[in-house]
């Protein structure tokens, strides 16, 4: 004799519909959720009498399967965490390194922060001079000269640099005159949303850069000072995009 002595449905809506099956006199209930997403089923088996509950995982849809997968969600779990709690991530050695900073902002107020060249010497750390010398639309070179103090010493440094801006998300840069042996890289702007579908609230600003010291500079300790200064230049941006945020 089949084991199952009856079974009745009933429709529950959205929320999926319930089963009920009597198995040698008691009912196991089984809810089938029926929600786009169907993530999960919950089913319940009586042995003997025990209760037993299963989890039983079924594959989501690819919309759902990108819930987790903005620029920010690939990163290892420590730096996902230090970015949504305020922090800056500078990660890298030896002159090549990328620095990232997440902000509550729209991708257009990040642009205008990030290419207002003229104001440099009022919201970044250590730069005493910041001019345009040339510029040709999205083609531009800028000059930058910046003071620190190093063991007690200041030391000043210039840069010129051609810098190339792409669809408002990309800003290439490249020493072609200065106190470098080599400086260059890029800026990038990722807008974040909260899950998949809706509407951005967050930008990823990342700044990949390459650089190394002209001969008779120590090496380490321009690499030092070199990564600290990221770390410091992405919590200023981080401050004046919040300051022009609100």
């Amino acid at each position: 004799m089949h084991p199952w002595r009856g079974m009745r449905q009933q429709a529950t809506g959205k929320m999926g519909r319930k089963c009920a099956r009597s198995v040698a006199g008691m009912t196991v209930f089984l809810r089938i959720p029926t929600a786009t997403l169907g993530a999960t089923l919950f089913s319940a088996t009586a042995i003997g009498g025990l209760m037993v509950h299963h989890l039983v995982a079924h594959s989501q849809p690819a919309q759902a399967s990108q819930l987790f997968n903005s620029p920010v969600d690939r990163l290892p779990a420590t730096q996902r965490a230090e970015l949504r709690n305020g922090q800056t991530v500078v990660t890298g050695d030896r002159g090549n390194y990328v620095a990232r900073v997440l902000v509550t902002t729209s991708p257009d107020v990040a642009w205008s922060v990030l290419t207002d060249y003229r104001s440099f010497a009022r919201f970044l750390p250590n730069v005493v001079s910041s001019r345009v010398v040339e510029d040709r639309g999205n083609q531009k070179i800028v000059e930058q000269v910046d003071a620190r103090q190093v063991f007690l010493v200041n030391v000043r440094s210039r840069v010129r640099s051609a810098i190339v801006e792409t669809n408002r998300q990309r800003i290439d840069f490249r020493q072609i005159d200065g106190d470098l042996q080599q400086l260059s890289g890029y800026w990038k702007i990722e807008p974040i949303a909260p899950f998949a579908g809706a509407k951005p609230n967050q930008v990823l600003i990342t700044q990949v850069v390459a650089a190394q010291p002209k001969s008779g500079t120590p090496r380490d300790v321009f690499y030092d000072i070199f990564k600290d200064s990221l770390d410091d230049t992405m919590q200023a941006i981080r401050r004046e995009v919040g300051r022009r945020s609100r």
